[in-house]
């Protein structure tokens, strides 16, 4: 692929300290700017994009950053400006302020470079400590923090860079109780269950808590009255600290290793009806990809 971070931000878009003390003052700063030192795009057009998608799900990727992201008709190319603020400004009311704030526009007929962009950024920020970086911000040091997540990137999309590298996990003796709690209260549908080394053991599902409840015969009766006071999942609350994730999680998941390109994993989802992929090195679990999240990066997010 050729896109790379450093072709898509000019020093001339990395703003410091800016006065801007809202998440919407931020964005009109930004895009007003990169309009002024670029064209190639509708500002107007950008503006609506970004604040529509923010209200919809803020884009606070990591404590102190924000990506606000939009992908726009008739561009040409990806642009990205830069601003810093040591005061902070709030993006999502339910997190911490953010004091990096990076804006990114993409052709909306391009998503290889928009998964691109986004992952070279990721890679970019993963061991970043946002405090210090801010206190020292400077157009050298933001370029370079830019540069380093070019280093080491292939020449396409691979698992590894739009997987979930830290998903929820669970252990293999954790109890049913452990595993409700986390479906229901994260409302997820499916978590990774890996023994103390961190290699992947099996799947808990949302369908084997109810394959836990309904035993196989009881699926094989018409007439259900029997059990309308769903008897049978009272039962399976009595022994919920008892009875442990090995006992009845599954084993027959979907996994690649992280240097499959990322499009086979359209291929993969398709073919296999999967929800989601586990991402191996051996055994070892790296990271997940879900239908979810893949689908929401690679057509909105």
């Amino acid at each position: 692929m050729d896109t790379q971070l450093r072709d898509c931000l000019s020093p001339e878009n990395i703003l410091f300290e800016v006065a801007a003390t809202t998440r919407d003052e931020v964005l009109t700063l930004l895009v007003n700017h990169l309009e002024s030192t670029l064209d190639g795009f509708d500002p107007q057009e950008a503006l609506h994009a970004l604040k529509e998608r923010e209200a919809v799900l803020p884009t606070v990727i990591a404590p102190g950053v924000a990506l606000p992201h939009a992908r726009l008709d008739n561009m040409d190319k990806t642009l990205i400006a830069v601003a810093t603020t040591r005061g902070g400004i709030v993006f999502d009311a339910d997190k911490d302020p953010v004091n990096l704030i990076l804006l990114v526009l993409t052709p909306k007929n391009d998503p290889s470079s928009y998964l691109r962009v986004l992952a070279l950024l990721s890679g970019a920020l993963k061991d970043l400590k946002i405090r210090e970086f801010i206190k020292e911000a400077s157009a050298e040091t933001v370029s370079a923090l830019f540069r380093s997540g070019d280093r080491g990137q292939g020449e396409y999309l691979t698992a590894a860079d739009i997987m979930n590298a830290r998903p929820l996990t669970l252990k293999e003796g954790d109890t049913l109780r452990a595993a409700i709690t986390a479906l229901c209260s994260r409302r997820l549908l499916d978590i990774s269950v890996v023994d103390d080394q961190g290699d992947l053991r099996g799947v808990i599902c949302m369908e084997d808590l109810l394959s836990q409840s309904l035993p196989q015969h009881l699926l094989w009766m018409e007439d259900l009255s029997p059990i309308l006071r769903f008897e049978p999942f009272a039962e399976m609350m009595k022994k919920d600290n008892e009875t442990k994730l090995a006992d009845f999680m599954h084993e027959d998941y979907v996994s690649v290793s992280p240097d499959t390109p990322a499009v086979q994993l359209a291929k993969i989802f398709i073919m296999k009806h999967t929800r989601q992929i586990q991402v191996l090195e051996g055994r070892r679990l790296a990271g997940v990809v879900s239908l979810a999240g893949f689908t929401t990066k690679l057509f909105w997010a």
